[in-house]
């Protein structure tokens, strides 16, 4: 994939670009240190706006049925999966993976939400009968808003693991990737 001009990247809020802090921070290749992209400093005040999207957001999204919920999961792991190798040149150009460690970093990514896709069957609860009269319960509800800090070392994969576990169980999520491998999420979002 050849990268036609610098791209300045931003945050993404409620499904729209922010104009995000107003410094920056360069991205290398780690190929040739050219720098590819400029990354936003997001400030204390540019996650208290994705947190309160979040949290306004969390009532409806934790409302629909876990069916619904896993609607839009299938929906996002199509859209994936037809751009799968657009991601892995991304995870080449920007961390510096050779193209097989790269398509691996975006399949067990996928994995993860393909697991996530069963949760609907895995997470019906459960009630055992323990004393006359007595009951326990198991039940799994969303909690809340969802917060991820990841590394650089897997730019896909790593936050695959928890993104679609946390939505698939009604969560909304708020994630910062690392400033040295932005590229690839920034593409997903």
């Amino acid at each position: 994939m050849a990268l036609q001009t610098l791209k300045t990247l931003c945050n993404y809020v409620g499904n729209q670009a922010t104009a995000a802090s107003e410094e920056y921070l360069e991205v290398t290749s780690p190929h040739d240190g050219n720098t590819i992209a400029m990354v936003p400093l997001s400030t204390a005040e540019d996650v208290d706006v994705a947190v309160t999207s979040a949290k306004a957001a969390f009532g409806a999204w934790s409302g629909l049925t876990f069916k619904a919920r896993s609607a839009y999961l299938l929906k996002l792991y199509v859209e994936l999966q037809a751009h799968a190798e657009e991601l892995a040149e991304l995870v080449v150009l920007e961390h510096g993976k050779n193209m097989a460690e790269a398509r691996g970093d975006v399949a067990k990514g996928l994995e993860t939400l393909e697991y996530a896709l069963s949760l609907p069957q895995l997470t019906q609860g459960r009630v055992a009968y323990v004393s006359n009269g007595v009951q326990c319960r198991d039940e799994r509800v969303a909690l809340g808003v969802v917060g991820g800090i990841v590394p650089f070392n897997f730019p896909f994969m790593v936050p695959f693991w928890t993104i679609p576990i946390a939505l698939g169980m009604g969560n909304t999520y708020v994630l910062k990737p690392s400033e040295k491998v932005p590229m690839t999420m920034t593409r997903v979002a």
